[in-house]
C-alpha cells in the first residue's frame, strides 16, 4: 500500500508537488521577510521548515525529490530577487534542504513511518529528530552563509537560526500532520468556537502595548488556553491553537507591538525571548495532548477488553464470566433489597437439526436473532446470558411468580416467529434463586425443570418447584 494512502493523503502528481511546494514555500518565506529580516535579525520562527518536513513525512520517499526541488527553486530565486549574494544563498538553500530530509529520514527510521504525533512515543521521536536534531544541523549550515558571507556575528545569528527553524517545525508541521491523520478531532463545535474566540481575544489584548509588565502577564495566560485545547481537542486542536498564537505573536512583534519589542529587548533579544516562550509553551501543550490521548485510548482499550471478557462475541449477551459478575452485584444489593430472584434456563428445541440442515453460519444467525428476542422480552435490570451452544439463561430480579411467568410466556411467544424460513421453539425451566455463593443450586433446579419441559413436549415452561421427587 502506498505510504501516502496510509496517511489519508490523496495521490498527487510530481509536478503538482513541485509547484505547490514552490508557491507555499515562497509565500511563507516572504511573510517572514516582511515581518523581520531573517538574515540580520532573525525571524521568531521559520514556518517553511515545518511545511517541508511535514510534506516529506506525508509523501512517499520517491516523491521527496520534488519537494526538495520546490525548496531549491523557491529559496534561490527568492534570495536573488532580494539582492543577496549567490554564495550566501547556496548555504541557506543547502541548510533548508538538509534539514527536512534529515528530520523526515530519522523520524521514519525510528519507526514512526507516517510522522504520527500519537501516542506519546511518536511525538517525542518527532520532537527529538524533527525539532531538535534536524534544525541543529540545517540551521548550522544555513547560518554559515550569514556568518561567513554576510559578516554577521555568530553568537547573534546561530541561536536565532536554530530556534527559529525548530519553532517553525514545532508550529507548522503538527497542523499538517494531524490534518491528514486518521484520528479526527473531537467534535465540540460550541466549545471549540469559545476556545478560538478566547485565543484571538487574549492575543489581541496581549499585543497592544499596555505596558511591559501587563503584556508579559497577558502573554503567559496563553499557555492555559493551549492546555485547554490539549485536554479537550487532542493534538490536532492543540496544533491549530499553537499556530494561531505563534502567527499573531510573530506578526505583532514584527509590527512593533507586544512585550518583546520594548527597549529592554534591544538588539533583537526580544525575538529570542519570544522564541523560548513559544517553544516551551508549544512543546508542553503537545505533550499534554499526546498524554491525554494515550490515557483516553488506554481507558477505551481497557473498556473494550472488559466488555469482551464479559460478553459473548456472537450474540452480545453476557457470557458465563459476565453472568457471575452481574450475579455478584445482585448479591451485594440483596442485603438491602428483599425482592426475589428467579432463574430461567432456556434452550432451543432440536437446534442440532438446524445446524445439520442449514449449516453453522445459518445457525449462528438464528442464535443472534434468538438473543435479540430474549433481550427484548426482559427488563433493563434483568440479566440475559448465553451459556454456550443454544443454551441461554435469564435472571429476573424483584418480581413475583406471576411476573416471572409472564416474562417466560413472552419469550416463548417471541420464538414462535420463524427466523427466515426456519421455525424454532424453546423450552424453559424456572427456579427461585437461592443466595448461595455461586447460584449452582438454583441453576441445577432450573436445569431439571428445563429437562422436564423438553420431556413432556417442548415449547413450554416448567417451574422447578412443581417437579415431584
Amino acid at each position: 500500500m502506498r505510504l501516502a494512502r496510509m496517511h489519508n493523503v490523496p495521490a498527487i502528481g510530481n509536478l503538482r508537488i513541485l509547484a505547490t511546494t514552490l508557491v507555499i514555500y515562497m509565500a511563507l518565506a516572504q511573510l517572514a521577510f516582511v515581518l523581520s529580516d531573517p538574515v540580520s535579525v532573525g525571524a521568531s520562527f521559520w514556518p517553511a521548515a515545518g511545511l517541508t518536513m511535514a510534506a516529506l513525512l506525508l509523501l512517499p520517499t520517491r516523491q521527496w525529490v520534488w519537494v526538495i526541488g520546490g525548496i531549491v527553486i523557491g529559496e534561490c530565486s527568492g534570495n536573488l530577487l532580494r539582492g543577496y549574494p549567490l554564495s550566501a544563498s547556496l548555504f541557506w538553500t543547502l541548510g533548508n534542504c538538509v534539514e527536512p530530509l534529515l528530520g523526515a529520514w530519522l523520524i521514519r527510521r525510528s519507526g514512526n513511518l507516517l510522522g504520527s504525533l500519537t501516542p506519546l512515543g511518536n511525538l517525542l521521536r518527532f520532537m527529538i529528530y524533527g525539532v531538535v536534531v534536524a534544525p541543529l544541523v540545517g540551521a548550522s549550515i544555513g547560518s554559515l552563509g550569514t556568518i561567513l558571507i554576510m559578516g554577521s556575528p555568530a553568537w547573534q545569528v546561530w541561536p536565532k537560526y536554530v530556534v527559529g527553524d525548530a519553532l517553525g517545525v514545532l508550529v507548522m508541521a503538527p497542523v499538517l500532520l494531524s490534518w491528514f491523520d486518521a484520528k479526527p478531532m473531537p467534535r465540540r463545535p460550541l466549545e471549540s468556537a469559545l476556545l478560538m474566540a478566547s485565543v484571538v481575544a487574549l492575543c489581541v489584548l496581549a499585543f497592544r502595548n499596555w505596558g511591559h509588565s501587563i503584556d508579559i502577564i497577558l502573554t503567559n495566560l496563553l499557555l492555559p488556553l493551549m492546555l485547554w485545547a490539549a485536554l479537550r481537542f487532542g493534538v490536532q486542536g492543540t496544533a491549530w491553537v499553537i499556530l494561531v498564537i505563534a502567527n499573531v505573536a510573530n506578526i505583532a512583534t514584527g509590527l512593533g507591538y507586544g512585550p518583546f519589542t520594548v527597549v529592554e529587548y534591544a538588539s533583537g533579544h526580544g525575538i529570542t525571548v519570544l522564541q523560548i516562550l513559544l517553544a516551551i509553551s508549544s512543546a508542553t501543550a503537545l505533550v499534554v495532548a499526546a498524554l491525554t490521548n494515550d490515557l483516553i485510548q488506554g481507558l477505551h482499550k481497557e473498556s473494550r477488553l472488559l466488555h469482551q471478557a464479559h460478553h459473548d462475541t456472537l450474540t452480545g449477551l453476557h457470557n458465563r464470566t459476565g453472568l457471575h459478575y452481574r450475579l455478584e452485584q445482585m448479591q451485594h444489593r440483596r442485603g438491602t433489597d428483599s425482592g426475589a430472584l428467579n432463574v430461567l434456563m432456556c434452550d432451543l428445541d432440536e437446534f442440532k437439526d438446524v445446524n445439520d440442515r442449514y449449516g453453522h453460519l445459518t445457525g449462528d444467525r438464528v442464535l443472534e436473532e434468538v438473543a435479540r428476542r430474549i433481550k427484548n422480552c426482559i427488563r433493563d435490570a434483568d440479566i440475559a446470558a448465553r451459556l454456550g451452544g443454544d443454551e441461554f439463561i435469564v435472571v429476573i430480579s424483584n418480581s413475583n411468580r406471576e411476573t416471572v411467568g409472564s416474562i417466560a410466556a413472552r419469550i416463548l411467544e417471541a420464538m414462535e416467529q420463524p427466523v427466515g424460513e426456519i421455525s424454532i421453539t424453546m423450552s424453559i425451566g424456572i427456579a427461585n434463586a437461592a443466595m448461595d455463593d455461586d447460584f449452582q443450586e438454583s441453576f441445577a433446579a432450573a436445569d431439571r425443570a428445563l429437562y422436564k419441559a423438553k420431556h413432556i413436549g417442548r415449547n413450554r415452561s416448567v417451574w422447578a418447584d412443581s417437579l415431584t421427587t
